[in-house]
This record gives C-alpha cells, sequence and structure tokens, in this order.
C-alpha cells in the first residue's frame, strides 16, 4: 500500500506541477494584456474566462498532493490532550470524511459534465468555449483526488488493524519541529517512509 500510494503522490506532484504551469502561463497572459491595453490600446480578448477556468482546474488538480502531504487545514488546538486511541479514530474519521467528500465532488463533476456534452453547450463569450474542455480536467482533478482519498482511507483503516503506532506519523499533524525542516528544505514529506 506505501508503494501505491508514493505512485499517487508522484502523479499528483505531476499534476500539480501543471497547475503551476497554468499559472504561470495565466500571469503571462494578464501581463501581456495588461500592457496592451495600456500602451497600445489593444487587449487580448478572453484573458478572463482562461482565468476562470484555470483556477477551476488548479484547485482539483492540487487536492490529491495536499492530502497526500497532510495540507489541508486541521483544528488541532486541544487534538495532542486526546487518548492517542482517540487521535487514531478521528485521523480514520478525517480520512473517511475527506473520501466522502472527494467522491461527492466527482459524482458532481461528472454530473455537470454529462450536462454539458448532452447540450453541447459553449460559453457566449468571444472565445466561444465547448465548456466540456475546462470540465474535463476539473474532473480528471476530482477523480483523481477521489481515488487518492478512497486509498488513503483504506490504508488507515489497515493501519488501524495492522500497525496503529504508524498513524501518527502517516496521518497525524506535523509537529512544528516537521514544519520547520519541511519549509527549510533539510527533510523531505516523512509521511510514509
Amino acid at each position: 500500500m506505501d508503494r501505491l500510494l508514493r505512485v499517487f503522490e508522484h502523479g499528483a506532484a505531476t499534476l500539480a506541477l501543471f497547475a503551476g504551469v497554468a499559472i504561470a502561463v495565466l500571469a503571462v497572459l494578464i501581463t501581456i494584456d495588461i500592457v496592451g491595453r495600456d500602451f497600445f490600446g489593444a487587449s487580448i480578448q478572453g484573458t478572463d474566462e482562461i482565468g476562470g477556468y484555470v483556477l477551476a482546474f488548479v484547485g482539483s488538480l492540487g487536492m490529491a498532493l495536499t492530502l497526500l502531504r497532510r495540507g489541508h487545514p486541521r483544528i488541532e488546538l486541544f487534538f495532542r490532550f486526546f487518548p492517542q486511541a482517540m487521535r487514531d479514530g478521528l485521523h480514520a474519521l478525517a480520512q473517511l470524511t475527506m473520501a466522502g467528500f472527494a467522491l461527492f465532488m466527482a459524482w458532481h463533476a461528472w454530473g455537470e459534465l454529462q450536462t454539458t456534452l448532452r447540450f453541447g453547450a459553449i460559453t457566449n463569450t468571444p472565445l466561444q468555449t465547448p465548456l466540456w474542455v475546462p470540465q474535463a480536467v476539473w474532473l480528471a482533478g476530482m477523480v483523481f483526488f477521489a481515488v487518492t482519498a478512497c486509498l488513503t482511507s483504506v490504508h488507515i483503516l489497515t493501519l488501524l488493524v495492522t500497525d496503529r503506532r504508524s498513524i501518527e506519523r502517516c496521518y497525524g499533524p506535523y509537529t512544528i519541529e516537521q514544519e520547520v525542516r519541511q519549509y527549510t528544505g533539510a527533510e523531505g514529506d516523512d509521511a510514509r517512509d
């Protein structure tokens, strides 16, 4: 299971890199559009529309990596005072809840794409973008997130039975020391070593 999660983490990192490149390209387009309007009185039509699509699919492409790197926000004010068995159960509940959310989002994205394909919807903008294009990327990100969340759920449930000591290391919040090492580059992600 650890090897499979590493493969998914590599895939998630690739998708996140793709999302980062999309943001960089969008920034260049916006800069060109601003300079063109201010100095030449011309505009690239559709920059705002492309920006909306990029922001929509960037979020979905980054969710799996954020999950695998334990980056989703957690409220942990009193968490460390709970008994270990309770913390383990709450970690499992968090993963199962995330999987449920991810499956719901993937199902919703699929429904939106089906409707768009049925009606052949296109935008009423200068670009006349077929809506299935950005929605398909959004769906791909959501499906990858849902599969990843289901895998982490199976992993934590397996750990509950076979190796409870690893739950905190794999799914617990980072300690201050781990966060400092992570941001200073002194250590990679040690979640599933």
